[in-house]
Parts: structure tokens; sequence; C-alpha cells
């Protein structure tokens, strides 16, 4: 309960800083160079954004092509860089052996164009949660942002980002680090060790 407060606490400052940046850029008017958090095709990305997240959900594959281009990549989902949509497919297929996603009602979504740059073109950009139930009635719960970038009128990138490390722990396995250093109880043995032996 507490952890749902507090994620709805943070989605809700994020969108305050977003929706003034939103407004500062429209009383300054549309500057070259500088995204713009209004452009003709928004409405219709947006759409076309929470069809394509919906798909996830629903394990609608059909949908997921649709809305995606042939050469979509989606990137940093569970422990890969990227993938492709066969890849994504087939993966969240595999996910959902395990455990059916449930994703929360009250996202925030954001239409944004880059005119320049690396990422230049049109992006949607969503907050959500994400709760996977499991058959033993365990359910894990999680924030998520992705980002969508469009070709056009389709998803043609996505960049998922969420703490996939708070799966694995909710899950009950222990994460180590590669290596624990060795901690030394007495310093001087180590340096008579290396006297003797050079």
């Amino acid at each position: 309960m507490r952890t749902n407060l507090r994620m709805k606490k943070r989605l809700l400052l994020c969108l305050c800083f977003l929706l003034g940046i939103a407004n500062a850029q429209l009383s300054m008017g549309q500057v070259d160079g500088r995204p713009s958090l209004d452009f003709p095709m928004q409405d219709e990305l947006i759409k076309t954004a929470k069809e394509t997240v919906k798909a996830y959900e629903t394990g609608n594959w059909e949908n997921l092509r649709k809305n995606t281009t042939e050469n979509a990549i989606f990137h940093n989902l569970g422990s890969y860089d990227s993938l492709t949509l066969d890849q994504t497919i087939k993966y969240w297929k595999k996910g959902r052996e395990s455990a059916t996603p449930v994703l929360a009602e009250d996202g925030v979504w954001l239409g944004v164009a880059i005119p320049e740059g690396a990422r230049k073109g049109n992006w949607v950009l969503h907050w959500g949660t994400n709760s996977l139930s499991y058959p033993n009635g365990e359910t894990i719960s999680f924030p998520y942002h992705v980002a969508l970038k469009f070709e056009e009128n389709k998803v043609d990138a996505a960049h998922f980002y969420y703490d996939n490390n708070r799966i694995i722990r909710a899950l009950g396995y222990e994460i180590q680090p590669p290596f624990e250093e060795e901690e030394n109880e007495d310093p001087s043995a180590e340096a008579d060790e290396n006297k003797n032996g050079s």
C-alpha cells in the first residue's frame, strides 16, 4: 500500500515537472532544435502506443505486429540489450508460462517531437506500474518507463526501463556480488609475506 502511494507521488511529481516544461515550451513558442510537446501526429501516436502496450499485457501478438515496423528493436528487456520483434514475442510468450502481467490503468503518456540530433523523431513516453501474477498467488508490482520511437505511425524502437533486480529479489533470490574482498586480519602478515617472497 505504501509502495503504491510512493509510486503515485513519484509519477505525479514527474508529470508536474513535464507539464512545467510543456508550459514553458508553449509560452516561448516553437523553437527550432528544441523538443516539442505539441505536434500534428501526437494524438494518433499516443493511441498507437497505448495499443502496443496493451498488446504486451494481453498477449495480442497480432496487434503488436500491426503497430510496429518490420525491423522494430526492443531494448532492455530482462538481461537483453536488444531484441527483434520476433525475439521479443518469444521472450514475452516464455514469460507468460510463469507469470501474467497486469498494467495499472493510471499510467502517464506524453508525446514528444525531437527535431534534430541522435534522438530525432516522434516519441511517446509512458510511465506505469506492472504487476506480475504467479500461479502460487504471489504478485510482484514494479514501476516501469518505456520510450517508444515512431517511424511514421508505427513503433520502430522501444526502450524499457525498470528495476529487474526488484523482481528477482521479490521472487526470493539473493543477489550476490561477483566476488567478495577477502579481509586480511593482520595487514603486517601480508607485508612480511611479500618481503620474504621477493
